[in-house]
C-alpha cells in the first residue's frame, strides 16, 4: 500500500538492490571457477599470479557493471512513474476534483475548504433548488432521466402502472385543463368531506352550530390523508415489529398534495422577513414576524374566499365579515401551533418519552376525566367510522393504541378545545384547512397569487431568480409523480443490467464494512461480554436492500402494486385525490397484515437509509451514481459511497438505533452498565459539536440534537477506511488518479470523503439548519469527523494541535 512518505524511486531502488544482490552472487561464482584450490605451501607461480590479477580485474569489472546497472535502473524508475488509471471514470473523477479542490488551502487547517473551496465555481446552481450540493447534482440527473421517460408518451407493451405514471405527469403539466376545470374538483372534495362550498359563518342559520366535526375529521383523513385535530396512523408496532398497530397523538400528517412551497430544502417560517426586521430586538422581531404571518394568512384567506364565493350563487361577503373569519382562523391556527409545539418532543429526544399500550376503555376513561364536555364512546365511534370503508373490523376489547405520555396530554387539550369552541368556528377552520391544501392545485391565477404572497417566507431571496419562481413546472410534476408513483418511475429509468453489474460490487463493499464493524466491536472494552455478543448478532442480522427490489421486473408485479388506480390526462386534482385515497385505505388495511422486512424507499431516491424496525439499510439505485459512486478507483468509491454505507450501518447502533434489537423491536437489550458507559462516551461528541459555529451566523451547532448523525458520520468513516484497507490487502495497490499522482491512496480516500459533502447554501438556509436539522452543516460534518480521525492526521501528516489534528482527546465509539 502507498503511504505518505512514498517516493517512486525508493521502491525501485529497493528492487534494484535485490537484483544486484542476486547478480553479485552469480558473478562471484563465475570468478571462483578461475581459482585453483590452495593445497600447497610452495610459492605461487607466475601463472597463478596471472590468474589472480585477472580475478581482481574481473571483480573490478563486475563492480563497475553493478554501478552502471544501478544507475540505469534508477534512471529507468524516473522514466516509469507508477501506473495511472486512464479509464473514462478516472478521468471524470479527476476533472471533478480539479473543479472542486482549492489546492492553495492547507488540508491540515480546513479540510472542507481544501476539498470544496472551488466547488461552487465549478458546479453552478441551475436554479432548480435553493441549495446545491453533490447530492443535488445526482438528484438533477435522475430528474432529467425521469422527465425524458415520463414525457415520451405511453408505449405498447409497457406495464400499465408506467402508462398511468405518464398520464399523471401529463395531467400535472396540463395547466389549460386545470384552468378549464376551475374549482369544480375542489367542490367535489368539499362535498365528499362533509364540508360546505361556502362556510356557514357567512350564511348563518339556526343549524349552523350543529356541524359534525368528527365526521369531517374522519373524511379528511380518508380523502386527503390529513390530520386536522387528531393525529392518527397505522405503523409497525414499536415493541413487536412483525405486526402493525394504531398510533394516536399529535398531528402526524399534513395534506400530501403537492405545492411549490414544499420544494425548498427546509420550509423556513421566515426568510426575507428575518433580514427585513433584523434591526429589531429578538422579542420584538418575533412578534413582528408573527403579525406578518397573520396578515398574509388573512389576505390569502380573504382573496381565495371571495374568489370561491364569486364562483357560486352566494353573494360575496363584506370585508368586515371576511376579516372576522380570518381572525378566527388565525386564532385557531395559533392555538394549534402552540399545542403541537408544547406536546411534541424536541429533535434528538428519541425514546425519552415512554410509548405505552392503552385500551379503548382506558383511553375513554382518561378522556372523560380530562375533557369538560362529556364525549361518551368517542374513541370507539371515531375508530370504527374511520375503518368503515375497509375490510378491517375493530374489536374494542382486543385492539389498542400506542401513545406516548406526552401525546396523551395533547389529546385531552385538543378535544377539550374543539368541543368547547363554537362549532361554526371549527367548521370554518376545517373548511379553510381543506381549501388551502387544494387551492394551489386548481387555477393558475390563484396559484400565482399565493406563491407571490408567501414568497417572503419561502423564497431564499427576494429575487425573481429564486427557485420558488424559476423552477419549471415539468420538474415539479416529475417530483410529484416520483413521490406518488415512485416504483413505476423506478421501473422506467432503471438500468436492467444493475443486478449483474453494480449490485455485486456494492454487496462486497457492504460485506467489508460489516466485517470492519464486527472486528471493531470484538476489540472494544467498554461493552460487557453479553452485550457484545448480542451486538454482534444484530450486526450479522442487518439486511441490505440494494438498487431496487427483485420483484420490480417480475411480470405483473408492478401493476399489482398500483392495482385499481385510474388516471386521466386532464383531471389533475382528481387524479391526486384518487392516489391519496388509495394510500389512505392501504394504510388502514395494513392493521391486520403482517409486516415483513422490506424496502422503505423507492429506487429513485438519492439517499440511503437505516430502517431501525427492519434492521436494514436501503441503498437505492439512484444514489449509486457519479459523483457518489462509479468513480473509477475503489479507493474513491470506499471514501465516498463506502462512508455513506458505513454511516447507515452505524445508525443501527447510534443513540436511537441502539434501542432497537436485532429484530427491530424497541426493548432494552444492552446491559445497564453498557448503556451508562455509552451515554458517558457520547458526551465527548456532544461537547465537540456544541463548539462549532459558522461565520456570520449567530448560535452554534446543537451537539445533542445532531448526536445520532454525528455518531454515524464518525463510525461510518472509520468502518469504510478499515474496509478499504481490507480491500487492498486482498487485491493490492491501485493505480493513481491522473493529475493526483502526488497523493497517496490514503489521502485520496479522505479527499473522496470530503468531496461528497461539497455544497452551496444560503445564509438563511444555514440558519434554519442550525436551528432545526438533526444534520450538521456539511462543512462541520467534514471537519468534525476528520478531527477525530488518527488515520486522517497520519495520512496528511497534520501536526499536533493543528486545526485538523487538535490536541484534545479524539472522540470515538464505533
Amino acid at each position: 500500500m502507498d503511504n505518505l512518505g512514498y517516493v517512486p524511486e525508493s521502491e525501485n531502488n529497493g528492487h534494484a538492490f535485490t537484483i544486484s544482490r542476486g547478480s553479485a552472487g552469480t558473478k562471484q561464482a563465475n570468478v571462483n571457477d578461475f581459482l585453483v584450490e590452495i593445497n600447497s605451501r610452495f610459492k605461487p607461480s607466475k601463472k597463478l599470479l596471472y590468474y589472480r590479477r585477472s580475478t581482481f580485474l574481473l571483480a573490478a569489472l563486475a563492480i563497475l557493471l553493478l554501478l552502471v546497472l544501478i544507475i540505469i535502473l534508477t534512471s529507468r524508475s524516473k522514466w516509469n512513474p507508477p501506473s495511472i488509471c486512464t479509464s473514462s471514470e478516472c478521468i471524470r473523477s479527476a476533472a471533478n476534483f480539479k473543479y472542486s479542490i482549492n489546492f492553495s488551502a492547507d488540508p491540515c487547517d480546513d479540510f472542507y475548504q481544501f476539498c470544496c473551496g472551488k466547488w461552487s465555481q465549478g458546479h453552478p446552481n441551475h436554479g432548480w433548488y435553493s441549495g446545491f450540493s453533490t447530492f443535488t447534482t445526482v438528484t438533477e440527473k435522475i430528474a432529467i432521466e425521469a422527465m425524458e421517460v415520463l414525457g415520451e408518451g405511453v408505449k405498447d407493451g409497457e406495464p400499465t402502472a408506467v402508462a398511468q405514471a405518464k398520464k399523471l405527469y401529463e395531467s400535472c403539466l396540463a395547466t389549460d385543463a386545470l384552468d378549464h376545470l376551475g374549482l369544480n374538483p375542489l367542490y367535489d372534495v368539499l362535498s365528499l368531506t362533509n364540508l360546505p362550498l361556502v362556510p356557514s359563518f357567512f350564511n348563518q342559520t339556526p343549524s349552523s352550530g350543529q356541524f359534525d366535526w368528527i365526521k369531517s375529521e374522519i373524511l379528511l383523513k380518508l380523502v386527503l390523508a390529513m390530520d386536522v385535530f387528531i393525529g392518527f396512523t397505522v405503523q409497525p408496532n414499536l415493541y413487536r415489529r412483525n405486526e402493525n398497530v394504531m398510533y394516536m397523538g399529535v398531528l402526524y400528517q399534513s395534506c400530501p398534495l403537492p405545492s411549490p412551497l414544499k420544494n425548498n430544502r427546509w420550509l423556513s417560517k421566515q426568510r426575507k422577513a428575518r433580514s427585513a426586521l433584523e434591526p429589531m430586538e429578538d422579542e420584538e422581531s418575533g412578534d413582528a414576524r408573527e403579525e406578518l404571518r397573520r396578515k398574509i394568512r388573512s389576505d390569502i384567506f380573504k382573496h381565495v374566499t371571495k374568489y370561491i364565493m364569486g364562483n357560486t350563487s352566494q353573494e360575496v361577503a363584506e370585508e368586515n365579515d371576511l376579516q372576522k373569519a380570518a381572525d378566527i382562523i388565525n386564532n385557531i391556527t395559533a392555538y394549534m401551533d402552540n399545542l403541537q409545539e408544547n406536546f411534541t418532543l424536541p429533535e434528538g429526544d428519541y425514546g425519552e418519552d415512554e410509548t405505552r399500550r392503552i385500551s379503548f376503555q382506558k383511553l375513554q376513561n382518561l378522556t372523560d376525566s380530562n375533557v369538560r364536555k362529556p364525549m361518551p364512546d368517542f374513541w370507539i365511534n371515531y375508530i370504527s367510522s374511520l375503518f368503515e370503508t375497509t375490510n378491517v373490523t375493530i374489536d374494542p376489547h382486543s385492539d389498542a393504541f400506542l401513545i406516548t405520555e406526552t401525546e396523551l396530554g395533547y389529546l385531552w387539550n385538543v378535544l377539550d378545545y374543539v368541543s368547547s369552541e363554537p362549532q361554526m368556528h371549527i367548521e370554518l377552520y376545517m373548511w379553510w384547512s381543506a381549501v388551502y391544501a387544494m387551492i394551489i392545485n386548481t387555477s393558475s391565477d390563484l396559484t400565482s397569487y399565493i406563491v407571490k404572497q408567501t414568497a417572503i417566507f419561502y423564497a431564499s431571496s427576494g429575487s425573481e431568480d429564486d427557485p420558488l419562481y424559476t423552477r419549471s413546472r415539468s420538474l415539479d410534476c416529475c417530483d410529484l409523480v416520483n413521490k406518488y408513483m415512485g416504483w413505476a418511475v423506478s421501473y422506467a429509468v432503471a438500468d436492467k443490467t444493475f443486478a449483474n453489474k453494480t449490485k455485486p460490487k456494492v454487496e462486497k463493499m457492504i460485506s467489508d464494512i460489516k466485517v470492519a464493524f464486527i472486528d471493531h466491536v470484538r476489540g472494544i472494552r467498554w461493552m460487557d461480554a453479553d452485550t457484545k455478543k448480542i451486538t454482534l448478532e444484530k450486526s450479522e442480522e442487518m439486511l441490505s436492500f440494494i438498487g431496487y427490489p427483485d420483484w420490480l421486473f417480475q411480470e405483473g408485479a408492478l401493476d399489482r402494486k398500483y392495482w385499481g388506480l385510474e388516471i386521466n390526462e386532464t383531471t389533475y386534482l382528481s387524479n391526486m385525490v384518487s392516489i391519496i385515497m388509495q394510500y389512505s385505505i392501504e394504510t388502514l388495511t395494513s392493521l391486520r397484515l403482517p409486516n415483513p422486512r422490506d424496502w422503505s424507499t423507492e429506487a429513485t431516491v438519492v439517499n440511503a437509509y437505516n430502517s431501525f424496525q427492519d434492521n436494514a439499510i436501503n441503498i437505492p439505485m439512484a444514489i449509486l451514481n457519479f459523483p457518489l459512486y462509479d468513480l473509477g478507483l475503489e479507493v474513491l468509491n470506499y471514501g465516498s459511497i463506502g462512508a455513506i454505507l458505513g454511516h447507515e450501518f452505524t445508525h443501527g447502533f447510534d443513540n436511537a438505533g441502539r434501542k432497537m434489537d436485532k429484530y427491530g423491536n424497541y426493548i432494552q437489550w444492552w446491559s445497564n452498565k453498557t448503556i451508562e458507559t455509552f451515554e458517558e462516551m457520547t458526551k465527548c461528541f456532544v461537547n465537540q459539536y456544541d463548539n462549532y459555529t459558522l461565520k456570520g451566523i449567530a448560535g452554534h451547532v446543537k451537539g445533542k440534537m445532531t448526536l445520532g448523525e454525528n455518531l454515524a458520520d464518525n463510525g461510518g468513516l472509520n468502518q469504510a477506511y478499515t474496509a478499504y484497507q481490507r480491500y487492498i490487502q486482498k487485491n493490492g495497490d491501485e493505480p493513481k488518479l491522473p493529475g493526483f499522482e502526488q497523493y497517496s491512496s490514503d489521502q485520496m480516500f479522505f479527499i473522496a470523503y470530503g468531496s461528497i459533502w461539497c455544497e452551496t447554501l444560503s445564509m438563511e438556509d444555514l440558519k434554519v439548519q442550525l436551528e432545526h436539522d438533526e444534520h450538521c452543516p456539511n462543512s462541520v460534518r467534514v471537519v468534525g469527523t476528520l478531527q477525530n480521525s488518527l488515520d486522517f492526521a497520519k495520512a496528511f501528516q497534520c501536526p499536533k494541535n493543528s486545526k485538523m489534528n487538535p490536541e484534545r482527546k479524539k472522540c470515538r465509539i464505533w
